[in-house]
């Protein structure tokens, strides 16, 4: 199957959450986002972010729909248009079929299956209309929330990458995830 990431879809919605393709509307909402603690700790948002952090990174997203190398989306609650947090394909290898998925939730919006409703969404998506074969998810091993949405979600724990996450001066392990179309319920 020919592998595709094109212009991002206007959004993808399961009547509860909706994704939206990021762009600058969601800059604020990101801004806030990145500054809580366990959104520094679990993920690669930087400890010290300069002011226009949040901005440049939705800026990357955005322009790397074009080189196909990722697919950002925020999570907007269907009923009210609230952000919730996002999704994305952070690292996309179209000539390989495969993905890592990431998830982000805002601090209240947690423990409501946010985050499995829209990771699911971006898995048939990007299973269906990208054409990947192969989806990946690398969780902090102390995260345990993060490890529980993964499973749920139908992905297979397949073990850990030892060493492998680096930030600020200090190492973690990664607890590796996988999910094919197949096994999307």
């Amino acid at each position: 199957m020919r592998h595709r990431l094109r212009r991002p879809p206007t959004a993808l919605s399961d009547g509860i959450v909706r994704l939206e393709p990021l762009d600058r509307r969601f800059v604020e909402d990101f801004d806030a986002l990145s500054g809580d603690p366990d959104v520094i700790r679990f993920t690669r948002v930087p400890a010290n972010r300069s002011a226009e952090f949040a901005a440049t990174w939705i800026d990357t997203y955005v322009r790397s729909w074009e080189d196909g190398t990722r697919a950002g989306f925020a999570i907007v609650d269907e009923a009210g248009d609230a952000f919730l947090g996002m999704a994305a394909l952070v690292q996309v290898e179209l000539d390989m079929g495969e993905a890592e998925l990431g998830y982000i939730v805002a601090p209240d919006a947690r423990g409501r299956g946010v985050a499995g409703r829209a990771i699911k969404l971006l898995a048939r998506w990007a299973f269906r209309e990208v054409g990947l074969a192969r989806l990946e998810a690398w969780v902090d091993v102390s995260n345990e929330p993060s490890k529980r949405v993964a499973e749920r979600a139908g992905f297979t724990f397949e073990g850990i990458r030892r060493s492998v996450h680096f930030k600020a001066d200090q190492r973690a392990d990664m607890a590796i995830y996988s999910l094919l179309p197949g096994e999307l319920d």
